[in-house]
């Protein structure tokens, strides 16, 4: 159930930052340098860098549900 109610939340999250960018994608993946810069500014308490990493990750994150999504549903098939 929670399973279920995770990917719910996860996939209404991605679909509003789809519509909010007008691209149909995700952000790009940050540079190692981009991403070092938000880690350092996300330390000293900058909320905006960890925004930043989070939205910037996201693609990371539908990537790992969608594979764990469709490997439990090739198993109960």
């Amino acid at each position: 159930m929670w399973t279920a109610w995770l990917l719910l939340m996860l996939n209404g999250l991605f679909f509003t930052l789809r519509l909010a960018n007008n691209t149909g994608s995700f952000p790009r993946a940050l540079t190692r340098e981009e991403e070092q810069d938000c880690l350092t500014r996300m330390a000293q308490g900058d909320s905006d860098a960890r925004d930043k990493l989070i939205e910037h990750n996201l693609r990371l994150v539908a990537h790992i549900v969608k594979k764990r999504y469709y490997k439990g549903r090739i198993r109960l098939s």
